[in-house]
């Protein structure tokens, strides 16, 4: 089977490392994989990818301003992945996003190609355009199948497109568990994330500088690049903690940074199915989370694998910071209860739940 996945980019994002774990697994069982992305060719992926898949960029990417504009780019969009279809004959498409979703689907009309979309964060989410709920209305009843992460969004899904609606999670990969490292004697809280308003780090650097005088031997490490660091920069000066708050940037290694953490928070306003979550509990750490629009509270079965505060709610958050800081049996019943949250997500399980979709495809 030759499989076509496309993708905006392959940048550092949760959705683009779902899409690197998929297709390299897909790969690894001998099936032919091409990832196309809106970038120019010749892009490295943050995430690696096996040497036998091929990588094609429809330099078709960029923010455009204006309606003709963006219009003018998708319609290049949609003629390069339709050349390139026409060039390589898959057996099936999958498309990640929005975006992407609707580019396929006119890409491939009339080429007698299955499409499988796939929304990968909340469809009703803040600051999708108009145009692209239009788009979606139009275009997703096309789709041979839709892959959605949640129960929930199943339910929305069903009650808009008469198509096959198929709930698959995202896959993780087991950490090692965790491993003590950095100072002696001191704790860290982490979290990792786009550094934009949805994550809501924020409210976790308010509610960590509420508690630093009483938990001096504490520090909050924050991982990922985003529009809201300067504002985060600042939140971090005006609480004095420049020397505790740390904004260390992007990183590849996330599982060696999990091992050396004591507790994983997600402060997510709202989430599609965190992969920062699915790999903390993976790794074995206990986790706070927030019963965001998402599936947060589906991943943590309501409370059961890990302590959910309300989005938004700077008090509960600190205080669900303090019992877990102040509490390392606390702390060890949540991580005891982590790895079994997620062990039937492995990649090998859910990337054959993807390939029994593809074989009962029709065009």
């Amino acid at each position: 089977m030759h499989i076509v996945f496309l993708i905006s980019n392959l940048g550092p994002g949760g959705a683009e490392r779902v899409a690197s774990l998929l297709a390299n697994y897909w790969a690894g069982q001998g099936h032919g994989v091409t990832v196309a992305t809106f970038e120019p060719p010749g892009i490295e992926p943050f995430f690696p990818l096996q040497g036998g898949i091929a990588l094609r960029g429809l330099a078709a990417s960029g923010a455009s301003r204006g309606l003709a504009a963006r219009l003018r780019t998708n319609v290049a969009r949609v003629s390069r992945l339709r050349s390139l279809l026409r060039e390589i004959r898959p057996d099936v498409v999958v498309a990640f996003m929005t975006e992407a979703n609707v580019v396929a689907l006119w890409a491939c009309r009339g080429l007698g190609v299955p499409v499988v979309i796939s929304e990968r964060n909340q469809p009703e989410r803040p600051g999708l355009r108009r145009l692209h709920k239009l788009a979606r209305r139009l275009s997703y009843p096309w789709a041979s199948a839709m892959v959605v992460q949640t129960d929930a969004i199943a339910l929305w899904a069903t009650t808009r497109f008469r198509i096959p609606i198929h709930v698959i999670p995202n896959p993780v990969e087991l950490g090692p568990g965790r491993a003590r490292g950095g100072e002696a004697g001191a704790h860290h809280v982490i979290s990792l994330g786009r550094l934009t308003y949805q994550k809501g780090f924020d409210v976790l650097v308010t509610s960590f500088a509420a508690l630093a005088d009483k938990h001096p031997d504490w520090r909050l490490v924050i991982y990922g690049e985003g529009p809201d660091r300067p504002a985060l920069e600042r939140l971090r000066a005006e609480s004095g903690l420049n020397d505790r708050i740390s904004f260390p940037g992007l990183t590849k290694d996330s599982g060696g940074a999990l091992s050396r953490a004591d507790l994983f928070v997600l402060p997510s306003r709202f989430e599609g199915y965190p992969n920062a979550l699915l790999e903390a509990l993976g790794s074995g750490l206990p986790v706070i989370a927030t019963s965001c629009p998402g599936g947060t509270a589906e991943i943590l079965a309501d409370g059961a694998h890990g302590m959910l505060v309300p989005p938004d709610d700077v008090a509960a958050m600190t205080k669900a910071l303090d019992a877990m800081m102040s509490d390392p049996s606390l702390r060890a019943t949540y991580g005891s209860r982590a790895r079994p949250a997620v062990a039937g997500l492995d990649f090998e399980a859910v990337g054959r739940r993807w390939l029994d979709l593809f074989a009962g495809l029709k065009g």
